[in-house]
């Protein structure tokens, strides 16, 4: 009896057994449009493999989850046809939602779409080329594109509820003075990642020294600059505080300037400390990552050793700390073969032996 009065029963004006055909013609709706990619997937993808250019892969690609989600809003509309709706809400806005529902697939296609172009297209071509820059500008470009998308969307899907959006945007253009505002320092950082892109002092990739921190530019964003130093620590810095502060572009360096003291014993020789000298321009005029002709010189007596300049230059900066080690084990592996020691901080005590018979 109750089963009865349930199945025999309305719900905001349409029966179970309306509800049943809705609910059968969306899911088959849906099902059809599954059915209807996989079957333009599979020649699309046999006439695209006859084409150069990747465009057509990308398309057929990006429709496969907004096509199913067509199919849905089309069941939608197909089975309201069979409902009965007595509720003036559902009446007046049910359609309305179907155009929002298609708006916002509309949106995830074109989302699809600039992930893939600029995934398949845009960065392979970027790619090629010998400047960096664009590969700093187009995840910047990336999140352009797409927040306009969603802005364009959103303002329509306003407008088709009634919603007027004139009003809106003057209210946000209002506000926006106040946010302004409290946002000067975010508003900093964004002119200062529009001043590292224009003026090219480095760019992705670029070894550099900002204020304390060197290493290598991981990212450079609308806000602020990613740089991975020689311990492979993150270092996020303002892009405000990057224009402002100091920095030095390592990579910009035709060579990597390398110098070093070492002291020498003072029991050390003059034909000794001649023969350091030559061991070391040895060493480095061998080295094939470094450059020829390096300087060594007897520099100074200090308090406890006899020290040598050594400067020299790496040219594949890519092996620097390798090219160090090499060259530092080389000249331990000849200073021991030649005899020659190096000093460490240290005293001599001097004592006098007193006459007999003095206290």
């Amino acid at each position: 009896m109750v089963l009865e009065g349930i199945a025999g029963g309305t719900y905001f004006g349409s029966d179970l057994v309306q509800y049943a055909m809705f609910a059968g013609i969306v899911l088959g709706a849906t099902i059809l449009a599954k059915i209807l990619y996989f079957i333009i997937k599979k020649y699309g993808t046999i006439l695209t493999s006859k084409t150069e250019n990747e465009f057509d892969d990308l398309i057929i690609e990006a429709i496969d989850k907004p096509m199913t989600f067509i199919g849905f809003i089309i069941g939608l509309s197909i089975g309201y046809q069979f409902l009965t709706p007595d509720v003036p809400f559902i009446v007046d806005n049910f359609f309305k939602a179907i155009e929002a529902l298609l708006i916002l697939d509309l949106m995830w296609l074109a989302l699809k779409l600039i992930d893939g172009f600029i995934a398949h297209i845009v960065i392979p071509l970027s790619s090629k080329t010998e400047s960096k820059l664009d590969d700093q500008l187009i995840p910047i470009l990336k999140k352009i594109a797409k927040a306009s998308v969603v802005l364009m969307g959103g303002v329509i899907v306003l407008s088709n509820f009634g919603i007027d959006v004139l009003p809106l945007i003057a209210g946000l253009g209002i506000g926006g003075l106040a946010v302004a505002f409290a946002a000067q320092k975010t508003v900093e950082d964004m002119f200062g990642g529009i001043s590292i892109f224009t003026s090219k002092h480095f760019t992705v990739g670029d070894a550099v020294r900002i204020g304390s921190v060197e290493g290598t530019v991981d990212a450079v964003g609308i806000r602020n600059t990613k740089v991975i130093d020689w311990d492979g620590r993150e270092n996020i810095m303002p892009n405000s505080a990057v224009v402002g502060g100091n920095v030095l572009n390592i990579s910009s360096e035709p060579t990597k300037r390398v110098s070093i003291t070492l002291g020498l014993t003072y029991d050390t020789s003059y034909a000794k400390m001649q023969e350091a000298m030559k061991i070391l321009k040895g060493i480095v005029n061998k080295h094939k990552d470094c450059e020829k002709d390096p300087r060594a010189i007897f520099k100074e007596y200090d308090d406890s050793s006899m020290n040598i300049w050594f400067v020299y230059y790496i040219k594949n900066k890519d092996r620097k700390f390798d090219v160090i080690s090499e060259i530092n084990m080389e000249i331990l592996k000849q200073f021991e073969k030649a005899k020659l020691s190096f000093a460490f901080p240290s005293q001599s005590l001097y004592v006098e032996t007193m006459p007999k018979g003095k206290k």
